[in-house]
């Protein structure tokens, strides 16, 4: 299954560099996978690929995409789940714009 999402926000950007960006990318990951496996077992899943990657040029891009395999079915909705986790991660992506952006 695979989620894409590029939500247009208009937040004011901080000035970041290349290092920051792969940083904030990584983060985004690490969130949205850790939002997944707090939804699913673990022991269910056969693999998980969590991908954020981000574009700053006016204005930020953010491409999120997710893939998920389930060793069984645990009865939850895939497709709301990865919906779900996509816009918990461009959320957080937000919101710690927001907190560089104050710093």
């Amino acid at each position: 299954m695979n989620q894409m999402s590029p939500t247009p926000t208009e937040i004011g950007l901080p000035s970041l560099n290349d290092q920051q960006i792969e940083s904030l990318a990584e983060e985004c990951e690490d969130e949205i996978t850790k939002f997944i496996l707090g939804k699913i077992p673990k022991k269910s899943i056969a693999e998980i690929s969590v991908s954020c990657i981000l574009e700053f040029d006016e204005e930020l891009d953010v491409d999120v995409q997710i893939e998920l395999e389930q060793s069984y079915d645990t009865g939850h909705q895939l497709d709301e789940l990865l919906d779900s986790a996509t816009r918990y991660g461009t959320e957080w992506l937000e919101k710690r714009l927001k907190e560089l952006k104050a710093d």
